[in-house]
């Protein structure tokens, strides 16, 4: 005596499933086919991609040169800060 088989499509996927009543185990399962895109919507989607990667690229540049800017700045305010005397530093071995 074989146990029975309930066969079940999922509402997510609309995968149609057999499952063994008894234990609820999936015999065999049969997945819907996905649709082919179509050349339009492939180009359509490349063509948003390219223009995502163009926003991101100029984003990164405009993040770049601002951080140039704040990086000359900081330099420029450490410049100021700079002892300008002539006095060369002593070191270790001038105080023979």
């Amino acid at each position: 005596m074989g146990s029975k088989k309930l066969e079940v499509i999922c509402p997510c996927c609309e995968t149609k499933l057999q499952v063994d009543n008894k234990t609820g185990a999936v015999i065999w399962e049969e997945r819907k086919p996905k649709p082919v895109a179509s050349l339009t919507d492939m180009v359509k989607g490349l063509e948003n991609q390219k223009k995502e990667q163009h926003s991101l690229f100029k984003k990164h540049s405009e993040n770049l040169k601002e951080r140039d800017r704040v990086l000359d700045e900081i330099f420029k305010e450490s410049q100021k800060h700079v002892d300008k005397s002539d006095e060369k530093p002593l070191r270790d071995f001038d105080f023979d």
